[in-house]
């Protein structure tokens, strides 16, 4: 590189003239040049060639404040992926808690081992089914399976379709009355527990509800006598929870509305026993 030995040779030259030239220099350009030729230093430092020499030599009198490095050390930044392999599945000599609740309960082992091998790789596919598209093959035959399983269990007949709807149960609080009455319509509640009693109040934005029955004062302990339940004439559904996980109170039979259209939450005991439709 003799070429570029020489440049800065030469602009270095004129750096050292710059006090007896008959031209005024102001101290910013001054400042400029020091720092152009400390950069040059700087990288200059790293090549082989003999005019590096030269020039650190001849740099010599114009000191900075701190040292100039005499060496470039390149810092090497690496990104690593660590990868988490499957924790080793449960076995019968671990101990495992069973749960009573009214709610979530205790399912089967041989189950549990199959969600956890699916959900990280789901039949072979190199995904889990929370990273594929729903509009991908992959997802379509679950969901088509799911459907005609449901159909098959419930006895669903084909003139009915089958909705996966999002929200869980607090949204078809709400979607109940939108969809089956208008704000005018009365529809009557039976209140067992603090689902039903959410279900009642969210009914006000959207229709007039009527609570027939609650159990709140004797603390949401049992179910009522059908026979003694006063429906209105002009309700036009009935609306149970007919399984209150709060409070642990479950319909065992139910009742049948006078307006023929019964909507039940089910959505924590749904498909664990036939309904009679």
């Amino acid at each position: 590189m003799p070429n570029v030995g020489l440049t800065i040779n030469a602009r270095f030259s004129f750096f050292r003239s710059l006090p007896q030239t008959p031209f005024s220099v102001s101290k910013n350009t001054k400042l400029k040049t020091l720092i152009f030729f400390f950069v040059i230093t700087v990288t200059m430092s790293m090549a082989t060639s003999p005019h590096t020499a030269l020039f650190q030599t001849r740099t010599t009198p114009f000191r900075l404040s701190s040292p100039r490095p005499t060496s470039f050390k390149p810092t090497t930044v690496k990104c690593t992926t660590q990868l988490h392999t499957q924790p080793p599945p449960l076995t019968h000599a671990q101990d495992r808690v069973f749960n009573f609740a009214a709610g979530p309960a205790t399912l089967p082992e041989k189950v549990l081992l199959r969600a956890q091998s699916e959900l990280y790789n789901w039949g072979g596919s190199g995904m889990s089914v929370m990273e594929m598209s729903h509009r991908g093959k992959e997802f379509l035959s679950i969901i088509q399976k799911a459907e005609s399983d449901l159909r098959t269990l419930l006895q669903i007949p084909p003139e009915y379709s089958v909705l996966f709807l999002q929200g869980g149960a607090t949204t078809q609080f709400a979607a109940v009355p939108l969809n089956l009455c208008s704000p005018d319509d009365a529809v009557d509640y039976i209140v067992t527990g603090s689902w039903s009693d959410k279900a009642a109040k969210e009914a006000q934005k959207y229709c007039k509800p009527n609570v027939i029955w609650s159990g709140k004062s004797e603390k949401y302990t049992k179910v009522p006598s059908f026979g003694d339940l006063q429906q209105n004439r002009g309700s036009r559904y009935l609306h149970i929870c007919a399984n209150e996980t709060i409070h642990g109170v479950e319909y065992k039979e139910y009742p049948v509305p006078q307006s023929g259209v019964l909507v039940a939450d089910m959505s924590s005991n749904f498909c664990s026993k036939p309904v009679d439709k």
